[in-house]
This record gives C-alpha cells, structure tokens and sequence, in this order.
C-alpha cells in the first residue's frame, strides 16, 4: 500500500511539474496573459487528486464502506468542484467574461488531473473487486 501511495505522488508530482511547464511556456511563447495562476490551478488539481486517491486506497480495505466507494467518488468530484469555485472565485466569476484562452485553460488542467484521478481509481475499485 505504501508503494502505490509512492507511485501516487509521483505520478501526480511529475504531471504537475510537466503540465505546468508546458502549459506555461505556450502562454509565454504566444504572449498571453491570463490574469490568474495556472500554477495554482495545477497545484489545486494535483493536490485535490493526490488526496482523494490515497484516501480511496485507505478506506478499499474497509468492508462497510468499500461497497460505496462508487458513489462515494462521485459525491467528491462535486466536491471537488465546489472547493476549485470557491478556492478561483475571483477569476471565475468577478471577470465579466472570460476571453477563450482563460476557458481553456481552466480546462486544461482539470481534465488533464481528472484522466490520470479516474485511471487510478478505476484500478482501485478493479482491484477492491477482484479481492471479494
């Protein structure tokens, strides 16, 4: 267990570092300013996906809440939305439109962080299953 948890935060740490450089140097190489912190929004996603992935880890052993952990994952990626709305509420919703460049690059790291969440939850719940 302590392994996977290992191979969590480096997954997460790696894709963090990369996607935010990457990410950055087109936004400086096309000379588009944001108004926000992509950074923190790595750092938001990365964290976010790192704690619910290690926490999904721990409670799989669990046989009351095991069963649930399903809906469980749902009920936090709302969760998860709320807090990155309330963490960005200022970029979100004090701009009186956001131009495409700033959308897009809302999304980028989401879906990015979300891709490599599910992955490791799906494996989680495979192998919560495979146990039984």
């Amino acid at each position: 267990m302590i392994k996977q948890i290992f191979v969590y935060m480096l997954v997460f740490g790696m894709v963090f570092f990369l996607g935010d450089f990457i990410h950055n140097y087109y936004l400086e190489s096309q000379e588009i300013s944001l108004g926000f912190s992509i950074r923190n929004m790595y750092a938001f996603h990365a964290f976010f996906s790192l704690q619910l992935c290690i926490i999904f880890t721990l409670v799989s052993h669990n046989k009351k809440i095991g069963p649930q952990l399903g809906f469980i994952y749902l009920a936090s990626f709302v969760l998860k939305i709320i807090a990155f709305c309330a963490i960005f509420y200022d970029p979100l919703f004090t701009v009186d439109k956001l131009s495409k460049t700033q959308r897009v690059s809302l999304l980028i790291p989401m879906l990015i962080f979300l891709i490599v969440e599910v992955c490791f939850i799906i494996k989680i719940l495979n192998k919560k299953h495979s146990l039984k």
